[in-house]
């Protein structure tokens, strides 16, 4: 606790100076007006205990520790961020009248802007600059936009690198799309206001309850990108597939000879079959897994969720597995790469023959 910070509290809520107690300011925030009788520090937290209203905890005192004239006169601040544990943990209990919330599940990281409007970017990078994650309030992604008001704002990192390529359409079983959590070390978090950058770095810590070495979290880490890459491969032929689809159902209308056309249909009909061997399109809700099988996509998909159940290193079955999967997706496709090679080109060249076609 620097010097000058005093905490109190009293029968009617919870106060703090921040001058030696020559001036008190309410610091009560959503506690109810409640006697508290002890008041523990413990590392960022601030423990309150009250008299027939069970104990609160401030998650992170960092922001009213650091705060100072230097800072207070900036327009915008990223505060130097609390160590943030690797843990397996439920989420929040949202507003529960009967428990407690828990920790937010991932980093803290407390800011502030003076304009809310300015445009506000939080990166996540590697300690050498890789980025890991990247954060706006501009984007038009839910998964990377960030809420940003005016003043105080928390933003909470979950320590996961981002999951695999998706595609419209896009049905799994049991394969929530989830990147690997960050393995312990010191990461760079950057605050960009309208260009102006703050950068901490962030600690992240492993379980203390358990035994694992860096090398059990690396190899955990490395063979679930190895999946989620592959898993992005086969993801992208859908794209790939989805994309000549759109085309050729651009040129069909405009094509008169019957010769061309069942040249064309029979390319497609193969092009489709392979579709349906990297994944399952007959899956148009969560409920129709129980009714089709998966196919190597989310064969895939499936060990990259088994194998983050816990923090552990990859077992052999599971190397194993993931050989017999990549080698299953390679052959399907090689065989898409030489059936678009064998016809694309043939194709083209009699498109070329026909008046021109511009295309979308």
């Amino acid at each position: 606790m620097r010097p000058g910070l005093l905490y109190a509290g009293t029968e009617w809520g919870l106060y703090i100076s921040f001058n030696d107690g020559a001036n008190w300011e309410n610091f009560r925030l959503n506690l109810p007006i409640v006697s508290i009788r002890d008041l523990h520090v413990r590392e960022e937290y601030l423990i309150a205990a009250t008299h027939g209203r069970s104990f609160w905890m401030i998650d992170d005192l960092g922001p009213v520790r650091q705060i100072n004239e230097k800072i207070l006169a900036k327009s915008n601040h990223l505060y130097e961020p609390k160590p943030a544990y690797r843990m397996v943990q439920s989420d929040q209990n949202g507003n529960s009248k009967i428990e407690g919330t828990n920790h937010p599940n991932g980093a803290l990281l407390n800011f502030f802007v003076t304009d809310e409007k300015a445009n506000v970017r939080i990166e996540i990078l590697e300690i050498d600059g890789s980025l890991i994650r990247s954060y706006s309030n501009q984007s038009k992604e839910s998964s990377s936009k960030l809420q940003v008001k005016t003043g105080g704002n928390k933003f909470i990192w979950n320590l996961r690198y981002p999951g695999f390529l998706a595609f419209p359409g896009m049905v799994l079983y049991s394969s929530p799309n989830l990147g690997p959590k960050a393995v312990p070390g010191t990461y760079l978090i950057q605050l960009i206001v309208d260009g102006d950058t703050t950068q901490q770095n962030l600690t992240v810590l492993g379980d203390p309850r358990m035994s694992n070495t860096p090398s059990d979290y690396q190899s955990q880490f490395d063979f679930l990108i190895q999946v989620r890459n592959k898993v992005s491969q086969a993801h992208q032929a859908m794209h790939d597939i989805e994309k000549i689809r759109q085309e050729i159902k651009y040129i069909e209308s405009k094509i008169k000879d019957p010769e061309l056309l069942a040249k064309i249909t029979t390319f497609m009909d193969q092009l489709t079959i392979i579709e349906g061997t990297i994944h399952q399109t007959k899956n148009k809700s969560n409920q129709d897994p129980l009714n089709y099988g998966i196919k190597v996509n989310n064969r895939l998909a499936f060990l990259m969720a088994d194998q983050q159940r816990g923090d552990y290193p990859p077992t052999d079955q599971a190397f194993q597995v993931f050989d017999e999967l990549a080698a299953d997706l390679d052959r399907i496709l090689k065989e898409m790469t030489n059936l678009c090679n064998q016809n694309i080109p043939n194709l083209n060249r009699a498109l070329n023959g026909l008046e021109a076609i511009s295309m979308p």
